[in-house]
């Protein structure tokens, strides 16, 4: 069977598209997933889609304007009889897309919540009033964690589908860490990552480069890897004003995640609202320390090693624990997430039975 999964764009740096490869990866052979975005966003994940056999669309953006469905009604209607459902993964796009695929004969559709926010860049009112679709008229519902389905479905009965990583493939390797940290020189210097877009703010980045400051007044040497992250105007006149430009590394969109953690002594996640970030499962995953705000919902907090802090806790408050934190001793955590259910395997099979069970 083929399952459509729709999400605005299949960027690198689309936490939701990685979900969605980790799942697909780990699906039984008989389930292939296809995808179709509407947002181009480079570098894009068509090719892994294609790795596993799957199909990539592109579509105009759902809008009000087409309120008949006429787009979606041709799109469905061309590809009749190709999907046995459709994963919706933005609630508030389900009114535009999931009347149009009922049309076209698919039953099975499921809506999936990944924020507790109804919009990143504006438009909440506006996305509130369109998710009541999905709460009243969509049966089959995810989300990534309790705090987002809560938000997102109040009481309306919801799965949690949690975000699961190939937990073997970022598993603490020695050898790995120290072959990349040769590569980038960092000797013995004090290493922090981070893993976020810089277009979106809730990834608090401003108060990324002020913690780090103060981690670079004890520690001359110290680096902060932003994984995911592009330079800005804002910021990069931001780390010239704290003098930390030289130790501070935008990376950009990266396909080495799992290596770059290697690398790095502690995962710095200040955020400001979450669903459940992956990359902090994947931090863990691969043995590191995590420093997280309280606006990250605790289901996960995993392992032993996470300091939980109040964003009104100053700057220097956040580097202090920082800088204790990277004195963990590193260690495997491989069989504690696969104990608390963080592994893709298992969490891939249940959702392939889920689909089965509706065809």
């Amino acid at each position: 069977m083929r399952v459509l999964h729709m999400i605005p764009d299949i960027s690198v740096s689309n936490g939701v598209m990685s979900f969605i490869c980790n799942y697909a990866k780990a699906m039984p052979s008989d389930i292939v997933f296809d995808v179709v975005y509407f947002c181009e966003k480079q570098p894009s994940r068509q090719s892994d889609v294609e790795s596993w056999g799957g199909r990539v669309y592109k579509i105009d953006p759902p809008s009000p304007k087409d309120i008949f469905g006429g787009k979606m009604n041709a799109f469905f209607s061309k590809h009749k009889g190709e999907w046995s459902a459709l994963h919706i993964h933005c609630p508030h796009f389900a009114p535009f897309i999931a009347p149009s695929a009922k049309r076209a004969g698919i039953k099975n559709i499921f809506v999936h919540c990944h924020t507790t926010e109804y919009s990143l860049v504006g438009n909440s009112r506006r996305n509130q009033i369109l998710s009541l679709y999905a709460k009243y008229f969509i049966d089959n519902k995810f989300a990534c964690s309790k705090k987002s389905g809560d938000f997102w479905y109040g009481n309306k009965a919801y799965r949690i589908l949690s975000n699961s990583v190939d937990c073997k493939a970022y598993e603490f390797n020695p050898d790995v860490r120290s072959s990349i940290r040769s590569q980038f020189g960092f000797c013995d210097s004090l290493v922090i990552a981070h893993i976020g877009k810089t277009d979106v703010t809730q990834k608090n980045h401003p108060f990324i480069l002020r913690i780090f400051e103060y981690v670079k007044a004890s520690h001359p040497t110290a680096r902060l890897m932003l994984i995911g992250a592009e330079p800005t105007n804002e910021l990069t006149a931001l780390c010239n004003s704290l003098n930390i430009q030289d130790n501070v590394m935008f990376l950009g969109a990266r396909n080495d995640v799992k290596n770059l953690l290697q690398a790095a002594d502690v995962f710095l996640f200040p955020s400001i609202s979450e669903g459940l970030p992956v990359s902090v499962v994947e931090a863990q995953a691969a043995g590191l320390p995590v420093v997280m705000s309280d606006a990250i919902t605790r289901e996960v907090a995993v392992c032993g090693d996470v300091v939980i802090k109040s964003l009104d806790d100053g700057a220097a408050s956040w580097a202090d624990d920082c800088i204790a934190a990277s004195k963990v001793v590193r260690k495997s955590t491989y069989s504690q997430l696969v104990d608390s259910g963080w592994d893709i395997t298992k969490n891939a099979a249940r959702l392939a039975n889920i689909y089965k069970s509706r065809v």
